[in-house]
């Protein structure tokens, strides 16, 4: 207990893993950075681009004239049909504030008016244009300066990146209280465990067990599942978002890419097979609405086959197309490469892509799980969003709860010193059985098609017991799974980690939407199409035998009403810029 240096432990690279790193240095901790992906030393550049950070083109943050944090607030409860913890959506709307001045001071620079006021773009569910953003890159920019910050923090020796490893375990001591992380390098296959008294799963969570999926297949619930099986809680797994527009391509890289919905406050209209432009059969404000409706509205029109042969609608830009090229020139490039040319087509073929899971580990206003020494943050954590998260309340959410989740994982850590103050240590190999009959990379495929599906934005009884069945069939072909040699070996055992992890996501998610029966946010069940009138949120822990425990619990706004807000000069967690 007398080392002199606290270590923190953060799993992710993308802005949550970041901020986290970044804010956990600064508040006096040694920061092991850890990334499955690689990390060039000398150009400072993520291989993954920031995980899903680089692609967000705006975020939401109450600085635009005639806005304010308690319109924020409102918009974020309602937009999440009050599932939200009603704290962490305090926090979200406070902090987005100071995380703005905080990007600045790194030298982000956000669009202005000649005011020297914020230039601010529209999402589905706000009351007022909230998005800042710089051209419709906002993502990549902000990527920019927070590797630029992070190069300092490298080179100062308070940040040491560990790249090519892949968490699989939150190592615990006799006490039960956390001692480090069991790694898995990617390539070698040797088991690396660092040290660590706090760990902050920033991993991002990744709707990646549905296919189209916006997710890129690297986010595979890694945190959720290492969070479950230490004993953390996890909560809202019932809540997925489907993106309304995701690009219906040919070409693999593109398949899911999304569309802005900002195109469709720009005027771009949705039409199916019938010629019949079909959103405002389902809600009022037609294509505006938020994204769970217009996304339940196409899947509804999928599912009635009034869709193209592909499962898509269609996507009307002709009333905007030179907007975008005059104001998304990040989605012209795309595209572009999906070999789509504004200039010379004005229909867009989308269908609805799995975008964002709600739920994820149980947090609170500090960012800590259930367990001592464990923060989350970004899409490993839940309870900010709600049934629906916010268009524009994602990218705000990582930055904001990876700074704070740095934060206190440094004060914990400071407070709870290792004894054994050794460097990371290969402690083994990592070890399958093979010589069986199964190919993870097949059964994964077919996960992602049938959860589309089976567990979508339209869910019924028939359809999700028919995949809870399913997946219990696919938990008996992944512990019979046969393996290549050689060089494709380590390919397939991540393949084989994947579909374990992602498989544990997929019941939970189909479990959750069978005990909710009611219909609430981006969980739609057909037979029982009502909102409650107040809400009781599902929890589930793992139990010692690994079966799982599932709870109810009510939050204070569950009556679904937005309660008084009083303003404040600052938020109660103490972030500063």
């Amino acid at each position: 207990m007398n080392l002199s240096i606290p270590t923190v432990i953060v799993v992710g690279t993308g802005g949550a893993g970041m901020c986290a790193a970044i804010e956990a240095a600064k508040s006096g901790a040694h920061v092991y950075l850890v990334t499955k992906s690689l990390y060039t030393h000398d150009q400072y550049r993520w291989a993954s681009n920031g995980g899903c950070t680089w692609k967000t083109h705006a975020f939401n943050a109450a600085v635009g004239p005639g806005d304010s944090v308690e319109a924020h607030i409102e918009d974020t409860l309602r937009g999440g049909a009050f599932a939200n913890n009603p704290d962490l959506a305090r926090v979200l709307c406070e902090e987005s504030v100071v995380l703005v001045e905080w990007l600045q001071s790194l030298g982000l620079k956000f669009e202005m008016d000649g005011l020297n006021q914020f230039v601010t773009r529209p999402f589905g569910g706000c009351g007022s244009p909230r998005g800042v953003y710089l051209e419709d890159r906002l993502g990549f920019y902000i990527q920019k300066v927070l590797v630029a910050e992070l190069k300092r923090l490298i080179t100062s020796g308070s940040v040491s990146i560990l790249t090519g490893l892949r968490g699989i375990k939150i190592l615990k001591n006799s006490m039960d209280q956390i001692e480090g992380l069991q790694t898995i390098n990617i390539d070698t296959l040797e088991l690396v465990d660092i040290p660590g008294s706090a760990i902050i799963l920033a991993d991002g969570g990744g709707a990646s067990m549905y296919s189209p999926s916006a997710a890129s297949f690297d986010k595979t619930c890694d945190g959720l599942a290492m969070g479950l099986k230490a004993g953390a809680e996890a909560i809202d797994l019932e809540f997925v978002q489907f993106h309304p527009t995701g690009l219906a391509s040919g070409i693999p890289t593109f398949d899911g890419s999304l569309v802005e919905e900002a195109v469709r406050f720009d005027g771009a209209k949705l039409i199916n097979k019938e010629g019949h432009r079909f959103m405002f059969d389902y809600h009022p404000k037609g294509e505006t609405a938020t994204r769970d409706m217009v996304s339940r509205g196409i899947y509804s029109e999928i599912l009635a086959d009034r869709c193209f042969e592909n499962y898509s609608v269609d996507l009307d830009i002709s009333s905007c197309r030179d907007v975008i090229a005059s104001k998304y020139p990040a989605l012209l490039e795309r595209l572009r490469q999906a070999d789509f040319d504004p200039k010379d087509h004005s229909i867009l073929k989308i269908r609805p892509t799995a975008h964002y899971l709600m739920g994820g580990l149980r947090i609170d206003a500090k960012a800590s799980c259930t367990i001592p020494g464990l923060f989350a943050a970004g899409e490993s954590a839940g309870g900010v969003h709600g049934a629906n998260r916010l268009g524009g309340n994602g990218l705000s959410e990582a930055l904001v709860f990876g700074r704070i989740a740095g934060k206190f994982a440094a004060e914990f850590s400071q407070a709870n010193k290792l004894t054994d103050n050794s460097s990371p240590q290969v402690s083994g190999t990592y070890r399958v059985v093979s010589g069986g009959t199964h190919v993870p990379e097949t059964i994964l495929n077919r996960l992602r098609k049938e959860m589309y599906f089976r567990a979508g934005p339209v869910r019924n009884p028939k359809s999700l017991s028919a995949m809870s069945a399913s997946l219990c069939l696919m938990e008996e072909e992944s512990a019979n799974l046969t393996f290549s040699s050689g060089s494709r070996a380590s390919l397939q055992i991540q393949s084989a980690i994947d579909l374990q992890n992602l498989l544990l996501a997929s019941k939970l998610i189909v479990e959750a939407a069978l005990c909710r029966k009611e219909s609430r946010g981006s969980h739609y069940r057909s037979d029982y199409t009502e909102t409650l009138s107040s809400y009781t949120g599902c929890s589930i822990r793992c139990d010692d035998s690994g079966g799982f425990i599932w709870n109810n619990f009510v939050y204070s706004n569950s009556e679904q009403k937005i309660h008084p807000v009083t303003p404040k000069k600052g938020s109660e967690i103490g972030m500063t810029a």
